[in-house]
């Protein structure tokens, strides 16, 4: 058995601790922005006239593909394969691009109104399931819209909406979903936070896949 000196030992352990205290950082960031605006959008949700996010947005379904097409790793020509769960954390399905009908990029928002209804994110890349759906609206709101899925009062709305015994469905939440009516400055606020929610999180995504390689190479 190969086995390294241990100064070499030593440098792959440093390496590897050294992405892992920059991933931990920059997921600390996410939690402290995240907590900035949704602060902030549920107290100018207690000050401005409400509207119906219908109204700016839309929101587009996701397509099932089954079980049987989806690939464990990365091929070439494919893509990752969005559901519920990876609103979360990313797990490693793909499937053929050409099987691909519907994608979303790192500044689309998607929210789960099936399984998990409310659960959202950003900054995810690939092909979306049915259990997902991806909001579709003017850069200029795309912020507002964001913090306002995470609000307390539309995350109550998805749950009033929320029906079923064993798997919860919220699609008709959708025509009650509200944004408040506020200024410039603040719309401007919340696409500052988002871009930046967007950056730490390719940064991240770029990390682990350095970190999986490093992995790889020495284990």
């Amino acid at each position: 058995i190969d086995v390294p000196t241990l100064d070499i030992q030593q440098h792959i352990v440093n390496t590897i601790g050294t992405i892992d205290d920059l991933i931990e950082n920059y997921q600390n960031q996410l939690i402290n922005l995240v907590i900035l605006g949704k602060s902030k959008i549920n107290a100018l949700n207690d000050t401005y006239d409400i509207d119906l996010m219908n109204n700016i947005c839309h929101f587009e379904k996701g397509i099932e593909i089954g079980s049987k097409n989806y690939l464990d790793h990365f091929e070439k020509n494919s893509v990752h394969y969005l559901r519920v769960g990876d609103l979360d954390n990313l797990s490693s399905t793909f499937i053929k691009e050409e099987l691909s009908k519907n994608n979303a990029n790192e500044n689309d928002v998607l929210i789960a109104l099936d399984g998990a209804p409310g659960r959202n994110a950003i900054g995810l890349k690939g092909a979306f399931s049915s259990g997902i759906y991806k909001v579709v609206c003017d850069s200029k709101v795309k912020g507002l819209i964001y913090f306002e899925l995470n609000s307390k009062r539309n995350q109550k709305i998805i749950s009033d909406y929320s029906q079923g015994t064993t798997i919860l469905h919220a699609s008709k939440a959708i025509q009650y979903l509200e944004y408040c009516k506020c200024d410039l400055k603040d719309i401007e606020y919340f696409n500052s936070l988002l871009k930046m929610i967007v950056e730490l999180k390719k940064s991240i995504s770029s990390l682990k896949y350095a970190k999986q390689l490093l992995l790889n190479k020495y284990f």
